[in-house]
């Protein structure tokens, strides 16, 4: 008997975009022929299926409209995708799980500071970059640092996105300088995600995290030139470092800002953990010394 067999759809149908994930067979005859991992903001589902799955290497998450149902099967209730239809156009940030963030705020703070961006070229831009696989799946989980600040689980976000919503909240920005910082806080640190490995380094590590950086992401980059080719070229000078590198002034006012905003960021980490050399420091409350002598009879 296969799941077919006994299948009654009576629980719930619905249509819904997601990401898919782990698209495989089961190798088992009680069940569908395949299992896959259905990805919302809400929850991680698994889910089985008839449909095949799609053989291509890709570096980009697979986004898609389902019909999912939840069946009844053998008195228990397993999720079935019955119809996909790709949907590689969608904005991926109503697509990444709660669950991905170190904590239960971090992934919705990076829906608000994207949702600061105006201009929708940079805005769609930012949405490739984090439909990247590795970028989608692992932002949240790696270190800003190896032993420095930000040096946990996790960290890399954190401090990414810390900087990215000081960006947004600075006065006197115009949109268009608001704009790219917030995309340069964002992914300043991104190519640290190819030069950690989960066991020591790698040897994108030679290369330096900003022009590994750079190099992940020249697909969206040529995209993103395509539509507006000045954002293009001033995201290519800020995340290779060659901004710095102009005389003794940055070629661009924004990212003297945002590096302003990266050092507080690691500062602040470093005064802040347990046991760190770098201790906070509070200044001794004011004690008036001069007192009249006869407030001590």
């Amino acid at each position: 008997m296969t799941l077919m067999d006994t299948f009654n759809p009576s629980v719930e149908t619905s249509n819904v975009c997601v990401v898919i994930d782990n698209h495989e067979s089961t190798w088992h005859e009680d069940v569908a022929p395949y299992r896959l991992n259905i990805l919302t903001r809400d929850a991680i589902r698994r889910a089985a299926t008839w449909l095949p799955p799609r053989f291509e290497d890709s570096p980009q998450i697979r986004k898609a409209y389902v019909t999912l149902l939840a069946a009844a099967f053998n008195d228990d209730t397993q999720w079935v995708t019955a119809e996909i239809y790709d949907a590689q156009d969608t904005i991926v940030f109503e697509l990444i799980p709660d669950v991905f963030g170190a904590d239960k705020t971090i992934v919705e703070r990076l829906r608000k500071v994207v949702g600061r961006v105006e201009a929708s070229p940079l805005f769609d831009f930012l949405s490739d970059v984090f439909s990247l696989r590795i970028i989608y799946r692992h932002f949240w989980k790696c270190p800003a640092s190896q032993s420095h600040h930000h040096a946990y689980l996790g960290g890399l976000a954190i401090h990414s996105i810390e900087m990215a919503e000081r960006v947004a909240e600075t006065p006197g920005l115009n949109s268009t300088d608001r704009d790219i910082g917030i995309v340069f806080a964002l992914l300043h640190d991104i190519g640290k995600l190819w030069c950690y490995g989960e066991i020591g380094s790698t040897p994108y590590e030679t290369l330096g995290h900003e022009l590994t950086g750079l190099i992940k992401l020249n697909d969206a980059l040529n995209i993103l030139d395509g539509k507006w080719p000045d954002f293009a070229v001033a995201l290519r000078s800020l995340l290779s470092g060659q901004w710095k590198s102009k005389g003794a002034k940055p070629l661009l006012a924004v990212a003297k800002l945002v590096q302003a905003y990266d050092q507080s960021s690691a500062e602040l980490d470093l005064r802040n953990r347990n046991g760190h050399r770098h201790q906070p420091w509070n200044a001794k409350p004011y004690k008036n010394n001069d007192q009249d002598p006869d407030d001590d009879l």
